[in-house]
């Protein structure tokens, strides 16, 4: 009897030590993976920094390469993609809070909102001629139909940007996280409901489209109008 009693205290103890192991490593897990998409958004940051010096230095008649900007612009806004399609995977599998996913995940659509202007600048300082296609979307939506149709939309515009890797900046922006500058963007293009395409700042695409359907709005935008359109189209 005497022995029954103490294997159970025995395995009842062994019990606690291993969940209580298993809290510790969860909590150190999680707080390594926020370590480190802070840390690659603070890289981020710097490398948005980096390119607003240099346009700074376009705006200041310095010796400024048009072709490297460009360059330089189209690596980051792919650096950001990146980042983000990482940090959002690691979101899925994340035991913190609501808050600390959000606030992490306002950071970067605040560098890819900084970069969208970045864009706008460069395409009116150099004359380039490349398109911006913005994605505005519901981060976190519980809705089915909304989160079918971003799924459907995010594959064909990743297949927009796979087919033209130097003519389309793509720039994903979360559209539902309270951020006064996206409301702005929201506000300006009467935008109440996600998901949205914005495309060389004049068409607004508000329904699922096919590849051939965007390519053909987007490559049909070249007269850079300031008239904004609003574009329903039926896949």
């Amino acid at each position: 009897m005497v022995n029954s009693k103490n294997a159970f205290w025995q395995a009842l103890l062994i019990t606690l030590l291993v969940f209580i192991a298993g809290l510790v490593l969860g909590f150190y897990v999680e707080l390594s993976n926020v370590s480190k998409s802070d840390l690659m958004i603070r890289s981020a940051e710097i490398d948005l920094m980096d390119q607003q010096i240099k346009i700074s230095g376009l705006n200041n008649n310095f010796n400024f390469n048009c072709e490297i900007a460009k360059k330089n612009l189209f690596n980051f806004a792919d650096e950001i993609y990146l980042d983000i399609a990482e940090f959002e995977e690691e979101d899925g599998q994340s035991k913190f809070t609501v808050n600390q996913r959000t606030v992490l995940h306002k950071r970067y659509d605040l560098l890819r909102v900084n970069l969208w202007m970045e864009s706008l600048e460069i395409k009116e300082k150099c004359d380039e001629n490349f398109h911006t296609v913005i994605y505005l979307f519901d981060y976190g939506s519980k809705d089915v139909d909304i989160k079918s149709q971003q799924r459907v939309l995010s594959l064909v515009l990743m297949d927009l940007k796979y087919a033209y890797p130097e003519e389309v900046l793509l720039i994903p922006i979360a559209s539902n996280l309270d951020l006064g500058s996206v409301d702005v963007i929201k506000h300006n293009y009467n935008i109440s409901q996600a998901p949205v395409i914005i495309v060389d700042e004049s068409s607004v695409i508000t329904s699922l489209v096919s590849l051939e359907e965007l390519e053909q709005v987007v490559f049909n935008s070249k007269n850079k109008s300031s008239t904004q359109k609003v574009i329903v189209l039926n896949s």
